[in-house]
């Protein structure tokens, strides 16, 4: 009789052993299925927010492929009506004609102008810009007219002026006072000075004088 109580009391243990060991069993599989669970939900926002950043970056993408189109449908707008007015600018020598958005941008190399250092029109140069101005006061009779002075990026070692800066303002003006002899406006002329800060693939080319037609 002891006997059977001693096995039961025996059974009963390793029944309860049993019990605990699949309830801690079933908590760890538990815990690690909520793991899982939250490592899955952190990758999916996770991966949602970088979607959300890619989509984000194809709407700008597009944005900027359509004001590139709508850019380049303006400028070729602009190049088809004014085929006659950049074609009498393109007949004059020494004038580079070319349109920065809408405005009209005629360029002349300060070589042809000046003589090294001076701001002084040389009189091969009177030429070239009677017929600028001549274009400029029937063509464009009300439109602004901004003058822009450049230089190559040497410093000036022999000359009257300070710096390269006083040179490309003192060549514009004089562009500017002589259209002005010759018929154009002057209140509709503005002078900027851009010194050595924009110069292009040679000294010889970086030197020169910009006279842009500003559209509207």
């Amino acid at each position: 009789m002891m006997r059977q109580k001693v096995l039961m009391v025996i059974t009963g243990m390793a029944i309860g052993f049993s019990t605990i060991g699949c309830t801690n069993n079933l908590q760890t599989e538990n815990d690690l299925l909520k793991t899982e669970n939250e490592e899955l939900r952190s990758q999916y926002k996770e991966t949602n927010v970088a979607l959300q950043a890619a989509d984000d970056d194809l709407r700008r993408t597009q944005g900027d492929l359509r004001a590139e189109q709508e850019r380049a449908e303006e400028l070729q707008t602009a190049l088809d009506t004014r085929p006659e007015t950049i074609s009498i600018f393109e007949n004059i020598s020494g004038v580079d004609v070319t349109l920065r958005d809408k405005d009209l941008a005629l360029t002349v190399a300060s070589d042809l102008l000046f003589n090294s250092g001076s701001a002084t029109l040389r009189k091969s140069a009177t030429t070239t810009l009677s017929q600028v101005a001549a274009a400029l006061a029937s063509t464009y009779p009300n439109q602004s007219i901004v003058i822009m002075g450049y230089t190559d990026t040497d410093k000036i070692k022999k000359s009257n002026f300070k710096s390269n800066w006083h040179l490309a303002f003192d060549r514009a003006w004089s562009v500017r006072d002589y259209l002005v002899s010759k018929g154009v406006n002057k209140d509709r002329i503005a002078i900027e000075s851009w010194g050595p800060t924009k110069p292009l693939n040679t000294k010889e080319a970086s030197r020169r004088v910009d006279i842009v037609v500003v559209d509207g």
